[in-house]
């Protein structure tokens, strides 16, 4: 069997296997739920790995019990030293069948490692939310990714959460609400399948799990583009939030970013982005207000990319070239330019 290599792209809600060869071909690609360790723990995380694998392993041709020369997983929640380090000594210590070697970085930098080589901005809005600038020399600057307690803002769990607050808040009388909340309102019973607002209550307890409430978005996303207010306005919001994401590490892009083809490029990635048509015009504001600022200079137009492959091919590649290989992707091929901008 010839030489093979591994990638993960492990989601807050869905992952993916690939299982690729040494010429950049995906021999086999396998799909499964969470494995973000900090959601579902790292004993769930690192059995939902061993199988995942060992399935796409198998569809590859390969023997499940002959390991891969790397596996490459990038994670959603992948950036505690800590955490990934005990990740890491667990995967070598009971599963050495799955790879020779193991790395692990975040989300982010397995969606730019397929994406491109030569840096830019991932701005993920899938079940949570994370922003991290990669320049062309390797340096990095984040903002974001801290879960849905300190963060998350314009994420699928972020829309959802305020919807159901504005609700809430409505009802009660402590809040005026933007906009009517009867579509929300009916769409929170019907999703949760709940008579009342206190049926959710078991959801917001004892059995709270994140990627529930983060689905509910995908209703709110139905009323937004059937032109009701509140939904629009909620993503007009988490684009707007978005959007001060990457203000925040305007300060730190090399300027080479500023002047190629595209402009800026922002590499877009989770489900949230399905509504850009939504969110579109918050997004752009707040980018025109940073523009006017010292960090701003030189920023004259950005392109938003889409992924046409899994991050788990970046994974792949991260993994190889730890153990000093070069997967040779074409990363063009990868990606889709959805929205391009230029400033007045």
């Amino acid at each position: 069997m010839a030489a093979l290599f591994g990638g993960v792209e492990g989601g807050g809600t869905h992952s993916t296997v690939v299982v690729v060869s040494g010429d950049g071909r995906i021999l086999a690609e396998t799909e499964g739920p969470c494995t973000n360790h900090w959601l579902i723990g790292s004993e769930q995380c690192l059995l939902r790995i061993e199988r995942m694998v060992s399935e796409a392993k198998s569809q590859a041709g390969a023997d499940p019990r002959v390991p891969l020369l790397s596996l490459g997983l990038s994670l959603s929640g992948g950036d505690q030293e800590d955490a990934i380090g005990r990740l890491l000594e667990e995967l070598h210590r009971r599963f050495p069948h799955l790879s020779r070697s193991f790395s692990i970085t975040t989300d982010a930098e397995g969606a730019m490692a397929t994406a491109t080589d030569s840096g830019g901005i991932v701005l993920i809005s899938g079940t949570g939310s994370n922003c991290k600038l990669i320049n062309p020399d390797g340096t990095e600057t984040g903002c974001g990714g801290w879960g849905h307690m300190m963060g998350d803002e314009g994420s699928a769990f972020w829309i959802a959460h305020r919807a159901l607050k504005v609700v809430f808040d409505s009802m009660d009388n402590l809040e005026e609400p933007p906009h009517d909340v009867g579509y929300v309102r009916e769409a929170m019973l019907d999703y949760f399948q709940i008579q009342d607002r206190t049926g959710l209550l078991p959801h917001l307890y004892r059995s709270f799990h994140k990627a529930k409430f983060a689905g509910f978005c995908q209703r709110l996303a139905e009323g937004a583009q059937a032109g009701d207010p509140l939904c629009c306005h909620l993503f007009h919001k988490a684009g707007e939030v978005l959007a001060r994401h990457v203000a925040a590490v305007l300060p730190k892009v090399h300027t080479s970013l500023f002047q190629g083809e595209l402009g800026l490029p922002i590499i877009c990635v989770g489900s949230v982005w399905k509504s850009w048509d939504r969110m579109q015009e918050g997004f752009i504001q707040v980018l025109t207000q940073a523009r006017g600022g010292a960090a701003g200079r030189g920023f004259s137009r950005f392109s938003l990319l889409k992924l046409k492959r899994s991050s788990a091919l970046g994974g792949a590649r991260l993994g190889a070239r730890s153990i000093g290989a070069a997967l040779p992707l074409d990363c063009a091929s990868n990606v889709d330019v959805f929205y391009s901008h230029s400033f007045q």
